[in-house]
């Protein structure tokens, strides 16, 4: 391959591997934002009662005093104030499955690209020793 395609092929390739590794950082991203929010239906579903809290004892009355209710913080996590089911559980955890799943094939998708790459600028690089070793040993033999 002359320098000049070996050239461009390692361009393409550095290019490729951007694309993918912007990619996966958002994969990543969303894979993120996903266990979160499973998490926070967990949490939800697993929340004591918030209208339980009124018969607080005395001495957590005193401790409590600036504390956000349990009021404030449901409505500061779950804006909707919609309540969560079993099932929006399922549908995150499928989710989280299947982000886990591209991400995987991104990432190995970059693996491979990125030896491509390598194996390229590597194959540049002889290519470009070459001619000057043919050049060193000429020298040494006319010298």
């Amino acid at each position: 391959m002359s320098p000049t395609a070996t050239a461009s092929l390692v361009s393409e390739l550095a290019h490729r591997r951007r694309e993918l590794r912007r990619e996966l950082a958002r994969v990543r991203w969303w894979r993120r934002l996903a266990l979160a929010r499973r998490d926070l239906v967990v949490a939800q579903l697993t929340c004591p009662d918030p209208l339980a809290a009124t018969g607080m004892d005395v001495t957590f009355e005193a401790l409590a005093a600036d504390a956000p209710t349990s009021r404030e913080l449901a409505a500061a996590i779950w804006p909707g104030g919609s309540r969560a089911s079993a099932n929006n559980l399922d549908e995150l955890t499928a989710l989280g499955a299947r982000l886990e799943s591209y991400e995987a094939r991104v990432s190995e998708t970059l693996d491979t690209v990125t030896a491509q790459m390598v194996q390229a600028m590597g194959d540049s690089h002889r290519e470009v020793e070459r001619p000057h070793q043919a050049d060193q040993k000429r020298g040494v033999a006319n010298g």
